[in-house]
């Protein structure tokens, strides 16, 4: 099962890029223009910005660094070749600038994308990405294309300014812009879908290790492709660049924390504090020292690829998904590797997507799993209750009663009139605890009283239960004391127990409750195999699934039964 699960991962996955691969590589019809040149514009004392190019300007090759750097006006040229077809109709231009620009197309003035300034209050920004179709060419045998720009908004210093201008037939322009990201809305959609299956199979479940890890990844997983997209699908003033790329950084380095955190706590990996605290210590250095918005990620993700890996390496047992999600992770930290830069434009969110859909689906059933063994549990615990009650009414001992009672009638009437009130309390309590999935210690020591009392009572010695904690805030399933009380005076004797009184001690241990109740030892084989045992495991697990357990066995001339508990705060 573990193969196959890793292979259907594995062809999802390779699908899924593949089809980003095969929409997003540019046609032989898309041409990136080279040759860029940069130069600043001298405005000089004059109200007004220069309208062209000086004759003698000192044109120099376009250095993306140090273009980040300016702030303007600056011009930049490019040089652009003329068609090979026939016609020439429907080029069109992208223009990718995070600047204010002014657009001349063969010395003629074009189109304004913002007003260039020469201060910031001058300077009304332009959108980060001008697709137009471009005017007839000249005939000759490039066209020019000079850019008067300024970016007096730009709060950020970036490390490039990745200005580029490709040329391309429209519809093939449009086409690489958004065909890549329906491959992203398919992968986003079906991450979408199994959120909201994960959180209706959680609804009214119980909580296993993990649960808002992994929503809180969902949640991240389906904001990083929407942050992606908004500058290809909806564009933005430059200005936003900045902003946009930080939002990207935190939610990279909040995947790289949350997935080595919910592996963790999913496969149930001891992790030191110490050493979390170094990991997410690292993972802040890197996103801030680091040069270059796209270096501070791919850092980030390696590392977060490299505890993962480490962590389900580490891990035991659930071979059958930890072998997929490592698997996923392995592919997309070779990925990583060897792409860099290139994995973080489209295949890590489609890796992360993939990821998110298995680890939500497979944790919905392991909910839905755990839901069905805690329904056999209740049915269970329901079944021993009826039983664990037939017990406590049974013929033999309301015989013994019954008999008691009416020579207390003829010799003691005032013990009689006592006796029958306690066997009325008595059933009052079993009737009351049996429809209850919890009560108070003190509801439950009060049950214990009540039968000790009647059987003291029908003997005529007092039975004692010695309590030490009486007072812990603590609750727990109705009868698993009493049934302890119940399988003493069955297998010991009333006799004995009148001798060895019943003493129990609740303390609290760390983050559990621990209740030890001693009582007489007798003589049975059979004692700790019968129905109160089983009533009292099954019960203890329908409560607490993960957080229980119960011994019991001789300890000295005594029988002592232990039950441990996990705090519920």
């Amino acid at each position: 099962m573990q193969i196959t699960r890793t292979l259907a991962v594995l062809a999802v996955l390779l699908a899924a890029v593949a089809a980003w691969l095969i929409v997003s590589t540019p046609p032989a019809c898309v041409m990136f223009v080279q040759g860029a040149q940069m130069a600043p514009a001298d405005a000089g004392a004059s109200s007004t910005l220069p309208a062209r190019p000086p004759q003698d300007l000192d044109w120099r090759p376009l250095d993306q660094q140090r273009l980040a750097q300016w702030r303007g006006p600056y011009w930049l040229r490019w040089q652009v070749p003329a068609s090979s077809g026939t016609d020439d109709h429907g080029r069109t231009l992208r223009l990718s600038l995070r600047a204010a620009s002014q657009l001349y197309w063969n010395g003629t003035p074009w189109i304004s994308n913002g007003v260039v300034g020469r201060t910031a209050e001058e300077e009304q920004p332009g959108r980060i990405d001008l697709v137009h179709v471009l005017p007839p060419a000249s005939g000759n045998a490039t066209d020019e294309l000079v850019v008067l720009a300024s970016s007096q908004r730009q709060h950020f210093t970036l490390h490039g300014a990745d200005a580029m201008a490709l040329i391309a037939p429209a519809a093939v322009l449009y086409g690489q812009i958004i065909l890549p990201w329906l491959i992203a809305a398919f992968a986003t959609g079906a991450l979408a879908a199994a959120c909201l299956y994960f959180l209706a199979v959680l609804r009214g479940q119980t909580r296993t290790p993990g649960t808002r890890l992994l929503l809180a990844l969902g949640v991240v997983g389906l904001a990083l492709p929407v942050v992606e997209a908004w500058r290809s699908l909806l564009g933005y003033d430059y200005p936003w660049h900045g902003p946009r790329l930080i939002a990207l950084l935190a939610l990279h380095v909040a995947a790289a924390a949350l997935l080595p955190a919910y592996l963790a706590r999913r496969f149930q990996v001891m992790v030191p504090r110490a050493a979390s605290f170094a990991y997410l210590s690292v993972i802040v250095a890197l996103a801030i020292i680091l040069p270059g918005f796209d270096t501070r990620s791919a850092a980030v993700l390696l590392l977060s690829l490299l505890a993962s890996v480490w962590l389900l390496l580490r891990a035991r047992g659930d071979t059958e998904d930890r072998w997929p999600i490592l698997a996923l992770l392995l592919v997309g930290l070779l990925a990583l590797l060897v792409a860099r830069g290139a994995f973080l434009d489209g295949p890590y969110f489609l890796l992360l997507a993939v990821l998110m859909v298995f680890l939500l689906l497979r944790h919905a059933a392991q909910l839905q799993a755990l839901d069905r063994h805690n329904a056999l549990l209740r049915e269970e615990r329901a079944r021993l209750s009826l039983q664990l009650l037939q017990r406590g009414i049974q013929p033999h001992w309301l015989m013994n009663t019954l008999t008691s009672l009416q020579e207390l009638i003829e010799q003691a009437p005032q013990r009689a009139s006592r006796l029958v009130e306690s066997l009325a309390d008595q059933f009052d309590r079993l009737r009351d605890s049996s429809s209850r999935q919890s009560i108070p210690l003190q509801d439950e020591l009060a049950l214990c009283r009540s039968h000790l009392d009647i059987v003291g009572q029908s003997l005529g010695q007092p039975l004692l239960l010695e309590v030490e904690g009486e007072d812990a805030p603590l609750s727990l399933p109705p009868g698993i004391l009493h049934a302890q009380v119940e399988n003493a005076l069955t297998h010991a004797g009333a006799l004995a127990c009148v001798q060895h009184p019943f003493r129990l001690r609740v303390q609290r241990d760390d983050d559990r409750w621990v209740l030890e109740l001693h009582s007489a030892r007798g003589s049975s084989s059979h004692r700790g195999r019968g129905t109160g045992t089983r009533y009292i495991e099954a019960s203890l697990a329908a409560a607490s699934p993960d957080g229980w357990n119960f011994v019991q066995g001789i300890d000295g001339n005594q029988w002592c039964g232990r039950i441990e508990l996990t705090c519920a705060s």
